[in-house]
């Protein structure tokens, strides 16, 4: 049988691991394997595959709108007419939005994976089925963040 459970790399994490050894699992039965950060900055632009949840053309689609009623208002009196100017404000507004999008996420600094997560650990227990509940169950008391028992 095999026990999984993944931790917070945190005290309890030894103390789960120290309680099943004491409770008779030979420590060459139990694995722990941190997971690494992900590396590099986060990406500025999201592809078709992938979002974080932030998108830099809400605020350019809202300043292109108010920009567009903006110009076809005043381009009924000024020269090129109502068009022209509703397609030149469409073009600032969104530009100067996606610009003040742009500089707003790099002012706020990179953004970890998962707000206030750090990296968990895996730990992988090779036991007897008379074990493995006992096991379950001190994994559970040392919060861990999910436990699972495979045959």
């Amino acid at each position: 049988m095999h026990v999984i459970a993944s931790f917070e790399h945190s005290i309890y994490l030894e103390l789960a691991i120290t309680a099943i050894e004491e409770a008779g699992v030979h420590k060459e039965n139990i694995y722990a394997v941190p997971l690494l950060e992900r590396p590099g900055k986060p990406r500025m632009f999201d592809s078709i595959h992938g979002s974080d949840g932030i998108s830099l053309f809400d605020a350019g689609t809202a300043l292109a709108t108010a920009f567009t009623v903006i110009g076809s208002t005043y381009g009924f009196v000024l020269k090129g007419g109502a068009i022209l100017w509703g397609l030149i404000g469409a073009a600032v507004g969104f530009s100067l939005g996606v610009l003040i999008d742009i500089w707003h996420k790099k002012k706020k600094g990179e953004k970890p994976a998962a707000p206030g997560k750090k990296t968990e650990v895996v730990v992988l227990v090779n036991c007897t089925k008379e074990e493995a509940k006992h096991i379950q169950t001190t994994f559970w008391e040392h919060m861990a963040l999910g436990v699972a028992v495979c045959d």
